[in-house]
């Protein structure tokens, strides 16, 4: 079969449910996946090194979007017409700029962006973004709490007995304290956004300390949830080709949206409270069609009716993905490190 077909094709179900058990811990032994899994080890292993070869499936590693200790935001572009992908290739290459998606409605692309502070983002969407060839205008939606992400979503291809195999990986585990991170987390960050199982020997090699060092920073790093590691899927081997985004206002004092909105909807990729902006909150979807995304807003409207759609937007192709670049059909080609704590005006 030619390369490209090969990459293409459909995923089989072993490897739905490989991908399945490292969205539940990434970091598991080849020995407990195969456990759960019914088969040998060597099997997972290989299957996984397919699957990252081909680039349909990846672990990459962040800063938690729940550490506070940056500013995050949205941010819209428009663009001269028929330019939007040029733009998109230009900015893959800026380690600030995690995410892009060339976007329907009233917006050309959708950029997920985390600078230091508040001015360097300022001066990021001035001196940087607005300078690109291109580039019409910018609006800036500030994201002032992340209720659910991309590590959140799991395939659900496992049964019960499978998943109680595995445990519950990292999910558990306390919330973060959003403390500073030393110079060594950012490097063991940056290092894992390339390959989220990469061995604690090879970090060690690539920080120039011992193991043992390497191994007690890193298991700090995931107990306190400051590192989130996550393994993600090619959307369109997914089974869940879609993306759209719901932006919408909700009550200010009302606490009991946003988790009626994560019960309702186990479609949602992400949820984050805005500000700054006339959306106050703001939700992605995965689904199997658009006519499936149609469905879903109206259980949404039936079933959380606090939350007022003010805008929508489908996600017409992922040109990057938290620091992966993509190809049209969303596989990862090559990473771009997200060292997201450096002077973005300098860095890009």
């Amino acid at each position: 079969m030619p390369d490209d077909l090969q990459k293409s094709a459909p995923l089989c179900e072993l490897d739905l449910r490989l991908i399945n058990t490292l969205q539940i811990d990434p970091r598991a032994p080849w020995k407990r996946i195969a456990q759960a899994l019914e088969i040998d080890p060597v099997t997972a292993a290989r299957h996984w090194q397919r699957l990252t070869d081909s680039g349909a499936a990846w672990i990459t590693a962040q800063l938690s979007c729940r550490a506070g200790q940056l500013c995050r935001a949205f941010v819209e572009l428009d663009c001269e017409a028929g330019r939007a992908l040029e733009v998109a290739a230009v900015l893959a290459d800026w380690p600030h700029v995690l995410t892009i998606e060339h976007t329907s409605g009233d917006r050309d692309l959708l950029l997920t962006i985390a600078v230091p502070d508040l001015a360097a983002l300022s001066r990021y969407a001035q001196e940087s973004m607005g300078a690109v060839p291109g580039v019409l205008a910018t609006r800036i939606h500030l994201v002032s709490h992340v209720h659910a992400q991309g590590c959140d979503w799991q395939l659900g291809t496992l049964d019960a007995d499978q998943r109680g195999q595995l445990g519950t990986g990292d999910r558990n585990r306390q919330a973060s304290r959003g403390r500073e991170l030393t110079e060594l987390d950012k490097q063991l960050i940056r290092h894992l956004g390339a390959d989220g199982r990469r061995s604690l020997t090879a970090l060690a090699d690539d920080v120039g300390l011992s193991i043992s060092t390497v191994r007690r920073r890193l298991d700090d790093l995931l107990t306190s949830k400051d590192l989130i590691l996550r393994c993600e899927i090619a959307q369109s081997l997914s089974g869940w080709p879609v993306t759209t985004w719901l932006w919408g206002q909700v009550p200010a004092d009302d606490r009991e949206v946003v988790p009626a909105l994560l019960r309702a909807v186990p479609e949602i990729r992400a949820c984050a409270s805005l500000t700054g902006s006339k959306a106050n909150l703001c939700i992605s979807v995965w689904t199997r069609s658009l006519e499936d995304t149609r469905a879903l807003e109206s259980r949404v409207a039936r079933l959380v009716p606090q939350f007022a759609v003010l805008d929508r937007t489908v996600v017409l192709r992922f040109v990057k993905r938290m620091g992966r670049v993509l190809d049209p059909l969303g596989r990862t080609t090559r990473v771009v490190p997200m060292d997201i704590w450096a002077d973005p005006v300098a860095t890009r």
